[in-house]
């Protein structure tokens, strides 16, 4: 139900927003994602990267960036095979390491957001709150929890109805921990309608990503999802 009276049920504006991407048919026909482009990260340190996007349904995903213009510096990975997550982002006194608690929850929705029809079984207690404006432009705005405390808050344009942007919180001894997801420059692939431009916004950082080929029902290496030292080796 939607808490502030008024305002659209939370199940109307993702229904919206599947029919915007091109229907609850086509968008359950994607069982997996590859997708190359390039990244530059926050303020352009480093230079720009070589970006993979892989996803499998229902919730698999691997981000990996290679840095070919920074000799030597390691690929930063971030993989989550369904159960188990890992990251690795160069120049980080933790290097590689295991994600736990909420930062595996976050994983794990990141994948199950690749493959949007899961919306309703992702997150759950969903209301709708007040509409916001991002860019000049007014916006749905929906909340779900998940589990441990996380919860994400989805921002969806009124007129086209697609995702312009997901935040997801998870607590943390310091407060609630951001990561930001902003949604632009849709394009079909495979009948479907999918961002080939996002933002990636963390507590300490960002990536702009910018895909230049997304191919649908492809099949992955499964190794793509585990191990981020063995991720690298897969280039």
């Amino acid at each position: 139900m939607a808490s502030v009276p008024g305002l659209a049920r939370p199940e109307v504006i993702i229904d919206k927003y599947l029919n915007a991407l091109g229907g609850a048919q086509k968008v359950n026909a994607i069982t997996s994602i590859a997708a190359t482009g390039t990244s530059v990260g926050f303020r352009g340190f480093g230079g720009g990267g070589e970006v993979q996007l892989y996803a499998k349904f229902p919730d698999q995903r691997s981000l990996v960036i290679h840095y070919t213009q920074a000799k030597g510096r390691d690929a930063t990975v971030r993989s989550f095979d369904g159960k188990v997550g890992w990251t690795k982002t160069p120049l980080n006194i933790l290097g590689e390491h295991q994600l736990h608690g909420t930062e595996l929850d976050g994983a794990k929705l990141d994948a199950q957001m690749m493959f949007p029809g899961q919306i309703k079984q992702a997150l759950t207690r969903m209301r709708t709150i007040d509409p916001a404006e991002i860019d000049g432009r007014q916006m749905d705005v929906i909340q779900g929890n998940g589990p441990r405390n996380m919860f994400a808050t989805l921002y969806f344009d009124k007129e086209t109805g697609l995702l312009t942007r997901l935040v997801r919180f998870g607590p943390s001894l310091i407060g609630r921990m951001p990561t930001q997801f902003d949604y632009s420059d849709y394009r079909e692939v495979n009948g479907v309608k999918m961002p080939h431009k996002i933002d990636f916004v963390w507590l300490d950082g960002r990536e702009a990503l910018v895909f230049k080929e997304i191919k649908a029902n492809v099949t992955v290496n499964p190794a793509y999802f585990g191990r981020p030292t063995d991720v690298e080796k897969l280039k």
